[in-house]
């Protein structure tokens, strides 16, 4: 055997050898595992948010919903349960920048890392420990986080300048796609867009508000380029409960994307599982001329924002895909991404709906509860996708995403979606109300405060009496004690538990003596134990 006949049989055995090797790590990869893996260059925070039933983890390189320890799934419901409702989800982004189609995603692979875009579009903060995530508890404002709160890097403020309680447990942290290292997700793997995302998470222990977060995802065009056909998704996923007898949904009138069990018995839930959805509350804000986009900025705040021209948009499309499916799967690349991002499955086939035999970006629009409109027909392993565009994003230009994730339980698994609308009915009332069902909470109160605090009595100098007025983030014990200048006490004129909010009483001077007393007021919570003190005066 020649040479050459030697050199062609060792390269085509290279090839075999590369071949077979392909494909044996893709049908050894983990279940979830629909793109390439590698290991991001730099340090990744992560916490939970799990102030009330959910307890679910954030991580600074865009992931959420999934456990950082054990790469499995990190939505914990009820939290305590060792059941989890999801596995994974993450922001995605495609625009046409120029010429090229980029793409950044988080999706078991992550192409963010902490940090921002600076003036000159350069990626910022991957090795700074100031990039991290913030989490503050509602009334503790003594903690590094509050006292730290890293208003440089965008987070939300009150109106006296303190950090900004959104809910009962608030999170900020911020990140970016502008480190070309970190794009190496077989569904991207192209040049950064430079978006930089400040987001903020947030939760409440209120009745009512028990099985919900919200999230806020500010996205930040830090290029000097527009982004064009620009497509935003929240992907997911879903994974409830076992993750092989899913279903999803979309709800174009409540603009919910929400999964639940096809089966009535699910493995990990057990009988009558629950139902999970993405609420959205705000979109992005989109070209309208003669409109006004109008809404709070933060949530909760008395701060308007008005945008002429614009409008709030809704959820564009919303697509499923499976796993390892042929026809309907995992995007391999990221021309595939971009087609999954505008509801097209990654063959390029459009889904058509079975009513109209029309192309539909709204698979799975029915009413699974009483089996009308267009509904699984069953349950698997899927990927779900809430999905915006096409948007134009000028330099600099922000856009806001505002989602809360809900999740209930019924009498069966279907009555679950029906239990799970009401509540992403009731969510969307009061976040159309702007918080203020929530911030109202005391009988004296029409806000809840962000700190406990004690007024100065008024009038002061008084006789015979006085209003004082103290405020609570949150339900505690209260103690309102009254000295005399020698350090006596002379009067307990409040004690107990009570409500969050802003409250007042009054001290009646009778048997006490004209001269300077010292008012001390204890508060105590799970979170926080202190102490606020005024002095007054007396004058008969």
């Amino acid at each position: 055997m020649n040479t050459n006949s030697m050199t062609i049989i060792k390269k085509l055995m290279t090839a075999m050898l590369i071949t077979m090797t392909t494909l044996l790590f893709a049908f050894n990869l983990p279940q979830d595992a629909d793109m390439t893996h590698h290991n991001n260059p730099a340090p990744v925070d992560s916490k939970k948010l799990d102030v009330n039933n959910i307890s679910t983890w954030f991580r600074t390189n865009g992931s959420f919903n999934r456990d950082p320890s054990t790469a499995n799934s990190g939505f914990e419901w009820p939290k305590g349960s060792g059941k989890f409702a999801r596995y994974a989800s993450g922001l995605w982004i495609g625009a046409e920048v120029g010429l090229d189609t980029l793409i950044c995603v988080a999706a078991f692979d992550y192409e963010y890392l902490p940090g921002y875009i600076d003036l000159n579009g350069n990626p910022q903060g991957k090795d700074d420990p100031a990039f991290r995530i913030y989490s503050i508890i509602r009334g503790d404002t003594l903690s590094p986080d509050y006292l730290n709160w890293p208003v440089s890097q965008g987070a939300y403020l009150n109106e006296l300048g303190k950090p900004f309680f959104l809910g009962t447990q608030t999170m900020f942290y911020t990140y970016t796609d502008g480190y070309p290292e970190s794009h190496g997700n077989s569904g991207g793997s192209t040049a950064p867009l430079k978006a930089y995302i400040l987001q903020t998470n947030w939760a409440y222990t209120n009745i009512g508000l028990q099985d919900v977060c919200f999230s806020e995802f500010k996205i930040i065009n830090g290029s000097n380029m527009i982004w064009n056909d620009c497509y935003i998704s929240v992907w997911c996923d879903v994974d409830l409960g076992d993750a092989n007898d899913d279903a999803v949904g979309i709800d174009t009138v409540r603009q919910i994307c929400y999964t639940y069990n096809f089966d009535n018995n699910d493995p990990r839930y057990g009988l009558n599982p629950p139902s999970v959805a993405f609420t959205l509350l705000r979109g992005p804000l989109t070209d309208s001329p003669g409109d006004t986009a109008i809404y709070f900025d933060p949530p909760g705040s008395n701060r308007i924002e008005r945008k002429h021209n614009k409008r709030i948009s809704k959820i564009t499309g919303h697509h499923m895909y499976l796993n390892a499916n042929p026809s309907n799967g995992a995007p391999a690349n990221y021309r595939q991404t971009y087609l999954l991002l505008q509801c097209i499955k990654n063959t390029g086939v459009e889904w058509i709906d079975p009513f109209t035999n029309l192309p539909s970006k709204f698979p799975y629009s029915g009413y699974p509860e009483n089996g009308t409109g267009w509904i699984e027909t069953n349950g698997s392993n899927k990927r779900s996708m809430m999905n915006f565009g096409p948007l134009t994003i000028a330099p600099r230009d922000t856009q806001s995403i505002i989602v809360a994730q809900v999740i209930a339980r019924g009498s069966s698994n279907l009555n679950s979606i029906a239990r799970m609308r009401e509540l992403s009915d009731h969510v969307q009332s009061i976040y159309d109300n702007n918080f203020q069902s929530v911030l109202s909470s005391g009988s004296n109160s029409s806000s809840v405060p962000n700190e406990f605090s004690l007024h100065q009595n008024y009038p002061n100098p008084f006789n015979p009496s006085t209003t004082i007025e103290y405020n609570l983030p949150t339900t505690g014990e209260v103690v309102i004690l009254i000295y005399d200048v020698t350090g006596r006490e002379v009067r307990r004129i409040d004690a107990g538990i009570k409500p969050a909010g802003n409250h007042k009483l009054e001290l009646n001077a009778d048997g006490l003596s004209s001269g300077t007393y010292l008012c001390k007021a204890v508060f105590s919570s799970n979170s926080m134990s202190t102490v606020k003190s005024m002095r007054l005066m007396l004058i008969k």
